[in-house]
């Protein structure tokens, strides 16, 4: 079973399904949750020229998700937030490698047939193809 869990999380609130999901593993198996969220850096400008903007980005984002990493804790679940910075479908799989991750759960967006390429650039269906281990989209 599962006892690693990768959540890759955005700042929308999407994310109620995933989180189910992941709690319900988690009651199953045991192990943990990560809840990652990574700041996208402006390519070919390092992240120390704009200090403050990129700190004002991470308290924004702690703010947001915090809330979701205290909600495992009241359910006597284990999980930890980490904010990392670089281009997310790269540092999310760095991590997971890192981490040791057994699953990589996310929110998918819904296919819309009058747009299907639109969903072609999302973090999910990049994850989908580039992941080692297993990916499990949520809708």
């Amino acid at each position: 079973m599962f006892k690693k869990l990768l959540l890759p999380l955005d700042l929308t609130d999407r994310h109620e399904a995933v989180l189910d999901l992941a709690e319900g593993l988690l009651r199953q198996a045991g192990g943990e949750a990560v809840l990652l969220h990574v700041i996208e850096v402006i390519p070919g400008i390092p992240r120390d020229e704009d200090r403050a903007f990129y700190d004002r980005l991470e308290r924004n984002a702690r703010k947001h998700l915090e809330p979701l990493a205290r909600r495992l804790e009241a359910r006597k679940l284990r999980g930890e937030l980490v904010i990392r910075f670089g281009q997310r479908p790269q540092e999310t799989l760095a991590y997971a490698r890192e981490a040791a991750a057994d699953l990589i759960l996310l929110t998918s967006p819904r296919f819309d047939p009058a747009h299907p390429a639109a969903s072609l650039s999302s973090l999910s269906f990049k994850l989908s193809l580039a992941s080692p281990i297993p990916v499990l989209l949520v809708k």
